[in-house]
């Protein structure tokens, strides 16, 4: 008697999992970790000023009060960016009955969100300015180009703890107090290889050297150490290191992103995700950045 095999059957019925999983990561730990405000025109300024350099000094009893100059005010500007992810869906695409949801239309805008929110990040980050014209778009200056008083370049040289430490103390000088570090994943694996000494290093409660840094206690207060994928990105020639205080930076939305339906042309529903931002730059010399990292 003959038998049937499943290898030689043509009636068979594919086996699709009713799910899509993503594999590409979302990278929001810059806006997730500074504050928020709100631009009004498209050109976003504010006011920074400093105190007196202190000094030793006494008063005779009873003399007249004497007047020194005095700073002004300085008045500091960004530019807003305009962010938007673009997207059309035919009406073929979602009559028809796809693994993982019901509306092709509406899982684009979904991810479409995602990709902004990415994007956002990438240009708070990395972004320089521009002043834009009616074909070419204005661009802010995003955080790596803001940071300029405590800037180090170093050619080629690999980061140390030594050099880690000195940017920490060029910040503090300024009067900073950074908490936050940003490196990629090259950095980090050469600060978790740190060993000058090893109770500076936090990833439990009993502040032993771990294979993974999260946390540097220092001589200049205690920093977080955070992965960040676009501090150096593909087709940099080395890498940079960035300490921040996030409460001397926000993202300033003119524009909250937001769905726009296009008007339809021909057989497609097409959409967009737009949104409007730039970065505040309250005091960029209390935070440092060391650059041309091996």
């Amino acid at each position: 008697m003959a038998s049937v095999y499943t290898y030689d059957s043509n009636a068979r019925k594919e086996s699709l999992l009713d799910i899509i999983t993503n594999i590409s990561p979302v990278e929001n730990g810059l806006i997730s970790l500074l504050g928020r405000s709100s631009a009004s025109n498209t050109l976003h300024e504010w006011v920074t000023d400093t105190l007196k350099t202190p000094a030793a000094q006494s008063v005779v009893e009873g003399s007249d009060a004497s007047f020194a100059s005095r700073t002004n005010p300085t008045r500091v500007q960004n530019q807003t960016q305009i962010v938007r992810i673009d997207f059309a869906v035919t009406d073929t695409e979602r009559a028809r009955n796809y693994p993982g949801f019901k509306d092709r239309y509406a899982y684009e805008m979904q991810k479409a969100m995602k990709e902004w929110a990415n994007d956002a990040e990438f240009n708070l980050l990395r972004s320089t300015v521009a002043t834009g014209t009616g074909s070419a778009a204005r661009t802010m200056v995003g955080l790596k180009a803001a940071i300029t008083t405590n800037a180090t370049a170093q050619s080629g040289v690999s980061l140390s703890e030594s050099i880690l430490n000195d940017y920490m103390q060029n910040a503090w000088s300024q009067g900073g107090e950074p908490t936050d570090i940003l490196v990629g994943s090259k950095l980090k694996r050469r600060i978790s290889g740190f060993t000058a000494n090893t109770t500076r290093f936090s990833t439990s409660e009993n502040e032993t050297l771990h294979n993974v840094v999260d946390t540097y206690y220092s001589d200049f207060g205690v920093f977080r150490i955070r992965l960040h994928r676009f501090v150096t990105v593909s087709g940099d020639t080395n890498a940079d290191v960035l300490g921040i205080q996030p409460d001397k930076f926000r993202v300033a939305y003119l524009r909250q992103p937001e769905h726009i339906s296009l008007a339809k042309t021909g057989s497609a529903t097409k959409g967009m995700i737009e949104g409007e931002i730039t970065l505040e730059y309250l005091a960029e010399n209390s935070s440092f950045k060391g650059t041309a990292h091996l």
